[in-house]
C-alpha cells in the first residue's frame, strides 16, 4: 500500500519560548493518512517500552512512508530549524507511538518534561494519527537554569536541576501540564489528525495528557503518532 505524502505543504513556524527556536507546524501532511491509521491498527506486534522511557507501547512503520516523509522534510527542516547548509540524514529511526500508560504507573523522570537527546543536530518529527479530544505538545522552559535547549555544554546543568526539582514532585502530579514543579510551559501546540510538529530533539517538551482517561492501547481508539527521531550531518 501507497502512503503518498501531499504535494504542496503549507509550513507554520511557530516561535516558541524566549529563545524563539522555531516548531514547524504542518497540516494535512499524508495523502490517505486514514489508510495509515488503518495500517497501525493491523501491525503487529507492538512492543511495551522499558520503565522510565516512553510511556506506552511502539511498533513499525510502513516504510516507504517513512523515507517519503523525511525526504519531503528535508529542506523545509535544514533551512528552517538548522540554519541552512548543506546536510544529510546521517541515521533515523520512527514508529508508530501510543502513549497508554496511567499517571500511577508514571516514573519520576516520566512526571517531568524532557529532551530526547543534548544534541543540536537531531530533529523530532511527530505526526499525529488520532482524532480530537487529544492533546498535541507543549514545550517548556527549565526554571533553575532558564534552559529551553539543552546542549552538549550545558547537560550537566540541566540534569543538576531537574535532579533537584524531582525531589519537589507532588503525589497528584502525573503527566507534565501547564504547571510542573521547576518548569515553566512556554507554549502548547494542539494536536490534528494529520498534522505534523517538527522540532529540535533538545528542545525541553513533553505530549500533553490532560485526560489519561481517554488513552487506550487500540490504534483505532488511542493517541496514535508516527513518531521520527532524524540525525542531520554535513553532507
Amino acid at each position: 500500500m501507497a502512503f503518498a505524502i501531499a504535494p504542496s505543504l503549507t509550513i507554520d513556524v511557530v516561535p516558541v519560548g524566549t529563545s524563539r527556536e522555531p516548531v514547524l507546524v504542518i497540516d494535512g501532511v499524508a495523502e490517505g493518512a486514514h489508510a495509515l491509521r488503518g495500517a497501525a491498527c493491523a501491525v503487529r506486534p507492538w512492543q511495551a517500552m522499558p520503565p522510565g522511557s516512553f510511556p506506552g507501547l511502539r511498533a513499525g512503520l510502513p516504510a516507504a512512508y517513512a523515507r517519503a516523509l523525511i525526504a519531503r522534510l528535508h529542506g523545509p527542516i535544514v533551512n528552517r530549524l538548522l540554519g541552512g547548509g548543506i546536510m544529510k540524514v546521517a541515521r533515523f529511526e520512527c514508529s508508530f507511538s501510543m502513549v497508554t500508560l496511567s499517571p500511577a504507573e508514571l516514573t519520576p523522570l516520566q512526571r517531568v518534561p524532557h529532551i530526547d537527546v543534548a544534541r543540536p543536530d537531531r530533529v523530532a518529527i511527530m505526526h499525529f494519527l488520532c482524532e480530537a479530544p487529544f492533546d498535541g505538545t507543549a514545550f517548556y522552559r527549565q526554571a533553575e537554569t532558564g534552559l529551553e535547549q539543552v546542549g552538549p555544554e550545558t547537560r550537566e546543568r540541566y540534569i543538576a536541576a531537574r535532579t533537584a526539582g524531582l525531589a519537589r514532585l507532588r503525589p497528584e502530579d502525573g503527566y507534565p501540564g501547564a504547571d510542573v514543579p521547576g518548569y515553566v510551559r512556554t507554549a502548547t501546540i494542539p494536536a490534528r489528525f494529520n498534522r505534523v510538529l517538527v522540532y529540535r530533539s533538545c528542545t525541553l517538551h513533553s505530549g500533553v495528557i490532560e485526560d489519561p482517561s481517554l488513552l487506550s492501547s487500540d490504534p483505532a481508539r488511542g493517541r496514535l503518532v508516527a513518531t521520527f527521531f532524524v540525525d542531520y550531518a554535513p553532507a
